[in-house]
């Protein structure tokens, strides 16, 4: 599959690639992100010499990625309901930038995996989301034709509201075209 159309494939919700899930009237998305992925949107390019495309494969090698996010207004719309709404906001930034991390795991077969990589997206504040960069460094490894479900689990502490549970199929994954650059 060409650049463009790899990057479509990976980012159309209708192939199992990115879900999303509404709790409590708050909305939850995650989006897989496989490493030929990784490597077009960090060199932000679908043209990409042979020998930097194997460098950059290289380093995201070894980890799950994802995009996390949580919707701000439905959020934000609980939040405005609570007593002392200064503090609990207050709370939400910190708890986001240095906590949320331990409250994240991925379920991969029979193994879970915590949160190695969790990287608030600093443009937040003028966003419409909360994101999340993780990665889940899984040192067991899969072959590509035994690929299990990835359960996503998030326990939001900071609503409240009970555990999220997003899944990305292992089908889906197995079924990712080759990218031809």
């Amino acid at each position: 599959m060409r650049p463009a159309d790899y990057v479509r494939y990976v980012e159309n919700p209708s192939n199992g690639l990115k879900i999303k899930e509404e709790v409590n009237n708050v909305s939850y998305s995650l989006q897989y992100e496989p490493i030929n992925y990784c490597v077009m949107l960090e060199e932000m390019s679908f043209s990409i010499p042979k020998e930097v495309f194997e460098t950059e494969y290289n380093r995201f090698k070894g980890l799950e990625h994802y995009v996390f996010r949580i919707e701000k207004s439905s959020m934000d719309s609980l939040v405005s309901k609570m007593d002392d709404t200064a503090k609990y906001k207050k709370g939400i930034t910190e708890y986001f930038d240095f906590a949320i991390q331990k409250d994240i795991k991925l379920v991969k077969g029979s193994d879970t995996i915590p949160c190695s990589i969790c990287q608030r997206d600093a443009n937040t504040g003028i966003s419409q989301y909360y994101t999340f960069s993780l990665g889940f460094y899984d040192g067991n490894g899969y072959a590509s034709s035994e690929q299990p479900d990835r359960t996503f689990v998030y326990h939001n502490k900071i609503l409240h509201t009970g555990n999220i549970y997003l899944r990305v199929k292992g089908k889906d994954i197995k079924h990712i075209p080759d990218l031809n650059m």
